[in-house]
């Protein structure tokens, strides 16, 4: 049998992390947990935001923002308070529950790489990180990972 081509090899792996990371938050008691929401969770994260920051910063529509957030308030993963500098505008904020999400899918994050680390050696992980984030700076969305983003696909 031949070796699986790049592409299968990279989903295959994007697979086998999307799991870990549900895993992960399920174990943290979090069974409502729907994959658009990690990207509004990990925007959150950095900081509160408006919706129309949030949007602008995941290169999504209002329109689209809004329907996650709805989503995602109404499950209580995030919540809206008055903006102190808009009376018009409301600030999203992770509750506690976004919070446990957010802190479960790093630590599970970290598990893995360290458990790379010690299946592989340093060396092969650095090597693979650097390939990693080639990879994404030749496509132009190293600054996104960077940043602790990655481009919402809703």
């Amino acid at each position: 049998m031949s070796e699986p081509d790049f592409a299968i090899l990279v989903m295959g792996v994007a697979r086998v992390v999307t799991d870990r990371l549900d895993v992960a938050v399920a174990r943290a008691g979090v069974e409502d947990m729907r994959p658009s929401f990690g990207f509004v969770i990990r925007a959150l994260a950095e900081q509160d935001r408006t919706l129309t920051e949030l949007a602008e910063l995941l290169a999504v529509t209002k329109q689209a923002a809004i329907k996650v957030v709805d989503d995602m308030e109404e499950r209580g993963f995030v919540e809206r308070t008055p903006d102190p500098d808009d009376r018009r505008a409301k600030v999203l904020r992770l509750t506690d529950k976004g919070k446990r999400v957010r802190k479960a899918a790093l630590a599970a994050s970290r598990r893995m790489e360290a458990e790379l680390r010690r299946d592989l050696g340093e060396g092969d992980v650095d090597a693979l990180r650097g390939a990693l984030l080639r990879l994404l700076e030749r496509h132009g969305v190293l600054a996104d990972a960077t940043a602790g983003r990655a481009r919402a696909l809703w």
